[in-house]
């Protein structure tokens, strides 16, 4: 069986491996001049720098744990705490590093009534999310239309609250625009919380991230799929995906076709769309066109940049990636800066799903457009946004493909307190009720 994949991405190289070891002869085609896609190394004076995946933990990333356990992948852990900075410093500050010293950086926040209240707040969050996604779970019937933004307005939940706390913890998840964060699903959002952790004061999984950088593990794959007989075709774009009786032709920027019995699309929804042309169903116009992105320019900064504080997102790179070297000064990723500064090393354009209303929908629509007139679609678009996801949609297709079954792992249980972290909970929790309102510290 002759397969096309498309794109060489996280999903792309996942169902290409799945085919490659069935048995399938597989020709992967890739429009930039690696594999990898977001898990992009970039070498600078000497040192391997990720702009793009960094992150993943043993918890939530069952998948991609035992993929990098089978690649003999090595990998340490790493450091994603957040600090927060309003109006370039003359608001309030906290960082999540350093414990209580960190919450309180800004010391004036001790005497901070509406500081107190967000910590309450953050209390109460936990109990309001594991709330509202019980009930949508226990009724499948419920509507999930819900935006983030009008379950906080439901809850009441303070100014402070929305800007200090949830918006840069969102935002900085998925790397987007604060304006859009009260845009996404709640119910998709707040899952990817209550999944991840995220909302638990004790006991969150230790982050990891691949020892000497992702290329490692990209090169791995690159290696398996070369052993067996894949073709990969780098710097080659595919411009238009045909499909018909005799099976989905591939024709390239340089005029070249090729005719294959099946094709996956592991490119982002909107690229699918494009490649498929007037050919596209409505049922592949109506589930693909749901998916929006949020387009971004990475910048690779070095480490002389004075003017930090001017950026909405940014990553210091020896905290997450480690292995920087003793003397390695600390080089930052930002995104979407105001203005480019100087000394730029790099400037890079991807893109990233934004986890909408819409797009929870239509991930659910997938099998109105999935393996029909040959073509398989999968893409980290149809989970939360992350390789966790890219890496399920892309074994999910390729097996679908073959027609076989598709053996996910799945999350442990979630969110199940410690006896120490209900404990906490309750003191603190009881202190703030009964000690501290808006306008009173006592």
């Amino acid at each position: 069986m002759k397969i096309a994949v498309i794109g060489g991405g996280i999903s792309g190289v996942v169902s290409a491996y799945a085919l490659a070891k069935a048995g399938a002869n597989v020709v992967l085609y890739e429009k930039e001049e690696y594999l990898g896609g977001h898990s992009r190394t970039v070498h600078f004076d000497g040192v391997d720098l990720d702009l793009g995946f960094m992150v993943f933990n043993r918890v939530t990333y069952p998948n991609m744990m035992e993929l990098f356990e089978s690649l003999g992948i090595d990998m340490e852990p790493s450091d994603m705490s957040l600090s927060v900075s309003l109006n370039e410093g003359k608001g309030c500050e906290w960082g999540s590093r350093n414990g209580l010293s960190g919450l309180f950086a800004q010391k004036s926040n001790l005497f901070n009534p509406y500081f107190w209240q967000m910590l309450r707040e953050i209390l109460k969050f936990k109990n309001d999310v594991i709330s509202y996604l019980e009930l949508l779970e226990n009724n499948p019937d419920i509507d999930r239309n819900e935006t983030l933004g009008q379950f906080i307005k439901s809850k009441s939940y303070s100014e402070l609250f929305q800007k200090a706390y949830l918006v840069p913890v969102c935002g900085s998840i998925w790397s987007c625009p604060t304006e859009r964060v009260m845009e996404f699903s709640a119910f998709s959002v707040l899952s990817f919380c209550r999944n991840h952790h995220l909302l638990q004061l004790f006991g969150r999984p230790q982050w990891m991230t691949v020892r000497w950088r992702s290329h490692r593990y990209v090169n791995k794959v690159r290696e398996e799929l070369e052993s067996r007989g894949c073709q990969i075709r780098t710097g080659c774009e595919v411009h238009s995906v045909l499909s018909d009786a005799e099976g989905c032709t591939v024709l390239c920027g340089d005029d070249s076709q090729e005719l294959y019995q099946g094709c996956i699309m592991a490119v982002h929804a909107p690229d699918a769309l494009r490649l498929l042309g007037n050919q596209a169903t409505y049922d592949e116009s109506t589930v693909l066109g749901a998916f929006q992105y949020v387009y971004r320019t990475v910048l690779e900064l070095p480490p002389t940049t004075g003017d930090v504080k001017i950026w909405e997102w940014e990553y210091l790179l020896k905290l997450v990636s480690k292995n920087l070297g003793e003397t390695s000064l600390p080089f930052l990723v930002t995104l979407n800066p105001d203005y480019t500064p100087q000394h730029t090393l790099l400037k890079w354009r991807t893109g990233h799903p934004v986890p909408s209303v819409a797009a929870t929908k239509a991930s659910l629509e997938l099998d109105r457009i999935q393996g029909k007139r040959g073509i398989w679609f999968c893409g980290a678009y149809l989970g939360y946004g992350f390789h966790e996801d890219g890496l399920k949609a892309g074994m999910i297709a390729a097996n679908g493909l073959l027609g076989k079954s598709c053996n996910i792992l799945s999350n442990p249980k979630h969110m199940v307190p410690s006896l120490m972290e209900t404990g906490a909970r309750l003191f603190v929790t009881r202190f703030l009720s009964h000690f501290i309102s808006t306008g009173c510290v006592m």
